[in-house]
């Protein structure tokens, strides 16, 4: 059994249903992040069975969040705080997922420094990558809710 299964993605994430585009960590260290989220029909930015573009991207964002609020929380005990997107480079998108499919994104940590992370995003249904970037984004002041 996968130890961080046991950790609730709402306790970790600032962002609320409906709008949370993660369902679980799958791993977390120092240089690599993992999550997964499978594509349901009713949820948001999906359109005509498949989940959009901003919707992928937003998957990835969050999967950036999830590294550094389970960072915050279990490892600096700290409270888990807001974070913003500050750029978007290279976004390929090779596929949109279909409801049922299953993403798994990882997160790789390329520089953090100050509050500012920059990660690289590859997003996969299986072995096939869907979607890619790269994303610089800024931890906030403001603590989530």
């Amino acid at each position: 059994m996968n130890p961080f299964h046991d950790i609730s993605i709402g306790g970790i994430l600032p962002q609320r249903e409906p709008f949370v585009f993660v369902d679980r960590l799958e791993h977390y260290d120092d240089h690599e992040t993992v999550t997964s989220f499978t594509v349901r029909e009713g949820n948001l930015l999906v359109e005509n069975g498949v989940l959009s573009a901003p919707g992928l991207l937003e998957n990835m964002a969050q999967s950036s969040a999830a590294r550094i609020g389970y960072l915050c929380k279990y490892i600096l005990h700290v409270p888990v705080r807001i974070g913003y997107i500050g750029a978007i480079r290279k976004l390929q998108v090779h596929r949109l997922p279909k409801v049922g499919e299953t993403l798994v994104t990882t997160i790789f940590l390329r520089e953090d420094v100050f509050g500012i992370s920059l990660v690289d995003a590859v997003v996969r249904v299986g072995e096939e990558i869907i979607a890619e970037a790269a994303l610089k984004t800024a931890l906030g002041e403001k603590e989530a809710e």
